[in-house]
């Protein structure tokens, strides 16, 4: 998958894990993702402090296009899982980050910056598929985290 490249850096002390991971999400590896977040276990990531404080960079075009999803403001701070349809051991993941529109208003949105055209599903922290898109090349393609059933 484009964008993806195998984990072989210094864990700090930790071992390689050997599985494919996109780094187009903001933050470098450090925190264990086998937590009560619902993240797989073994994985490993460090937030990076300056995410979100700027534009975000798109690598769209030809194939590839990008999703920006909007979501609660609870959500500000949580890492979205994303596979391509029918791929779901695939996943790649970009925290959810307050940003700035050009209105000046504050948004929480995930920013997943280059997806290759196709269905894509979004994961609840539990596991369960939260939401499909269809992503076009050379587009972004913009969607709301669905609100909790009352």
């Amino acid at each position: 998958m484009a964008g993806t490249e195998q984990h072989g850096h210094d864990h700090g002390g930790h071992q390689d894990h050997g599985h494919a991971h996109d780094h187009d999400h903001g933050h470098t590896h450090g925190h264990d993702h086998g937590s009560a977040d619902g993240h797989r276990p073994g994985f490993v990531s460090a937030h990076n402090p300056g995410a979100g404080q700027g534009p975000v960079v798109l690598d769209i075009g030809g194939d590839v296009g990008a999703l920006v999803l909007h979501t609660p403001a609870e959500m500000v701070g949580r890492e979205i899982e994303i596979s391509p349809a029918g791929r779901d051991d695939e996943r790649q993941h970009v925290e959810v980050l307050p940003r700035t529109t050009p209105s000046g208003a504050v948004r929480p949105t995930a920013v997943f910056g280059a997806l290759q055209q196709g269905g894509w599903t979004l994961w609840q922290a539990d596991g369960s598929a939260a939401l499909r898109v269809t992503v076009t090349g050379g587009e972004v393609v913009e969607a709301r985290w669905p609100e909790p059933a009352v």
